[in-house]
């Protein structure tokens, strides 16, 4: 497949991985249950159980996926140059994100902590009663490793895409190019210049 081709598609899946990350971050990723003594039996049924999302054990995470796709868009605008550190800051800020779910089990810890401790159903000696993990930490990394190939693509392949046009530069960007042969004509037209003008 020719790297032209891929432009589209890798531009779709930093987006859609940025999404799905920024989605995943919110979901419960883990429960617990509290045994709180000396409460009626109905109030626990109802207050005695917490949960945690990932934004609210790991607030970077949520902040990471939109550095995603705010990467995808700038991959859309920018120039052959500027791209190479776009596929650096996608590379770098997915593995980041990789790392921080991966080493956050103290992290998720203390907003268990902080959620029984909050909860109406938190007496002083109330205890989690076990932990119920969901796969929604395992579905971000997931979400961040794609976002991570997606950067090596744009490394490797961003500079040989096509950009948006010399007519979407500022005006005093443009450096006007003589059309001496009809090459040039074609490459002039190619960047969105006319070159008639």
């Amino acid at each position: 497949m020719s790297p032209r081709r891929l432009y589209a598609p890798v531009v779709l899946l930093t987006l859609a991985a940025g999404g799905a990350a920024f989605f995943m971050a919110g979901r419960t990723w883990t429960g617990v249950d509290i045994a709180a003594n000396g409460l009626p039996a109905d109030f626990v049924a109802v207050n005695g159980s917490v949960t945690v999302s990932g934004s609210a054990a790991e607030p970077l995470v949520p902040a990471l996926a939109l550095v995603v796709v705010a990467s995808a868009l700038a991959v859309l605008a920018a120039s052959a140059r500027v791209r190479i550190g776009v596929g650096v800051l996608l590379l770098v800020t997915a593995v980041a994100a990789i790392v921080i779910v991966l080493t956050g089990g103290s992290a998720l810890d203390d907003a268990v902590r902080r959620a029984v401790e909050d909860s109406p159903a938190f007496t002083g000696g109330s205890v989690p009663d076990g932990r119920d993990d969901t796969v929604w930490p395992f579905a971000t990394i997931g979400a961040f490793a794609v976002a991570a190939v997606c950067g090596l693509l744009v490394l490797r392949l961003g500079p040989s895409w096509p950009t948006m046009g010399r007519r979407f530069e500022a005006p005093g960007a443009r450096a006007e190019r003589p059309v001496e042969t009809e090459a040039d004509m074609w490459k002039a037209l190619d960047e969105g210049h006319d070159p008639t003008q």
